[in-house]
């Protein structure tokens, strides 16, 4: 567990686990965002234009929070990061409890989301800098797919027993625990992944090229979390337009995303036989098709198939991510910058389809739009696959 001298040891399984339970605390408001959105529409009468700036709000500062990691990665003091945004999240949540208008909310939820997206940049940028980091993003997928659906599990008996002030106070302590653990991770974390054993996409020097290819690969991720999260954010809101209760979107929310936890082991087991890029682009494919379908037509069953092939995809696309880009750059460097390209499109999506529904479209018209987001995200990634595959590159993925 120490090297010498009695430094606590980078990338031991205790270090890992304790990066991996700070990801999904800074994770675990937006892990239940349709449901709060719903809430604070049900609650404190905030339109559904308001609800989705408040999730922008939340996802912005998410971004913000790890723009600033980006800007400090290379010191790789992540642990002091983390606890500065633990510190921060655990205040924001708290004085989140204390608010029911709009503009305080969106404010205080802009910063507890600065706080949240520090912690958990620093948290991912960690993992990445560890051997066998493919492996450790599909175990961190699984882990988030079964804190997701206890969450939408239990918000809804947490809401109606202690009300939104009282969820948003348990957010705050859960931070408490992946504080207690910030003595398992050492002050200063170095890359170990130039001795990872990973084949599935050999390590290249980061040249002009693989920088090129590393901005390509977050603009990726932008464009695919704008729709993901404009779909996410109002995915409550949706399923009550078609007629389904808040149970029985809870429940349909809950059991598709545990059905999801096999999405993370197929990415896994995918990439392994056919590299990252070939089944990433098939499974952007789907995505497409799945909203071409809400698109032309949104019921009960077509709700209820859609959100489970949703959820499968998004969790074989965010393995797929973190592994394309770890690939092209092991330096850490564009890793830490992935929860910023989440945090923007993340905070873009719930804008959108709130201005969008704003000017009156429909939630099948804002599911079209966001049709052409997944295209480009699908692009993004055709020209990185093109360009990895030149010869005069120093390597290729298989």
């Amino acid at each position: 567990m120490s090297e010498p001298g009695g430094e606590v040891r980078w990338d031991a399984p205790l270090a890992i686990a304790a990066c991996m339970c700070a990801c999904i605390a800074a994770y675990g408001v937006y892990l239940a965002l349709p449901l709060i959105l719903g809430a604070l529409s049900d609650r404190y009468g905030f339109s559904s234009r308001q609800i989705g700036w408040v999730g922008a709000a939340e996802n912005a500062g998410l971004l913000l929070g790890s723009a600033l990691v980006s800007i400090f990665a290379k010191s790789g003091r992540f642990r002091l990061m983390m606890i500065a945004g633990i510190a921060a999240a655990i205040l924001g949540n708290a004085m989140t409890s204390l608010v029911q208008t709009f503009e305080p909310m969106a404010a205080v939820r802009l910063a507890t989301g600065i706080g949240s997206g520090i912690c958990y940049s620093a948290s991912i940028a960690c993992l990445s800098l560890a051997r066998q980091s493919s492996r450790h993003f599909s175990v961190f997928i699984v882990v988030l797919v079964l804190m997701n659906s206890l969450e939408l599990w239990l918000v809804p008996s947490i809401l109606s027993s202690i009300g939104l002030h009282g969820l948003y106070l348990g957010f705050g302590a859960a931070f408490l625990i992946p504080l207690l653990l910030m003595p398992l991770i050492p002050a200063v974390a170095i890359s170990l992944a130039l001795q990872s054993s990973d084949a599935d996409i050999r390590a290249v020097a980061v040249t002009d090229t693989a920088r090129s290819l590393a901005w390509w690969c977050l603009v990726g991720v932008v464009l695919f979390n704008v729709a993901a999260s404009a779909f996410w954010a109002y995915s409550e809101r949706i399923g009550a337009s078609i007629g389904l209760s808040t149970q029985a979107v809870a429940n349909t929310l809950t059991l598709c995303n545990l059905f999801s936890l096999t999405g993370s082991l197929l990415a896994y087991w995918l990439s392994l036989r056919w590299g990252q890029h070939r089944p990433q682009l098939a499974a952007l494919a789907v995505m497409l098709a799945v909203f071409a379908a809400w698109s032309v037509h949104l019921s009960a069953t077509g709700y209820v198939v859609g959100v489970l092939i949703f959820f499968e995809v998004w969790s074989m696309t965010q393995v797929y991510q973190l592994g394309t880009l770890n690939g092209i750059d092991r330096s850490g460097q564009f890793v830490a910058l992935v929860p910023a390209a989440q945090g923007l499109g993340q905070s873009a999506g719930p804008f959108i389809a709130g201005l969008l529904l704003g000017w009156q479209w429909s939630y099948s018209q804002v599911l079209m739009a966001m049709i052409a987001f997944i295209a480009g995200c699908f692009g993004a990634y055709l020209y990185v696959y093109a360009r990895l595959r030149h010869p005069r590159l120093p390597t290729a993925p298989r």
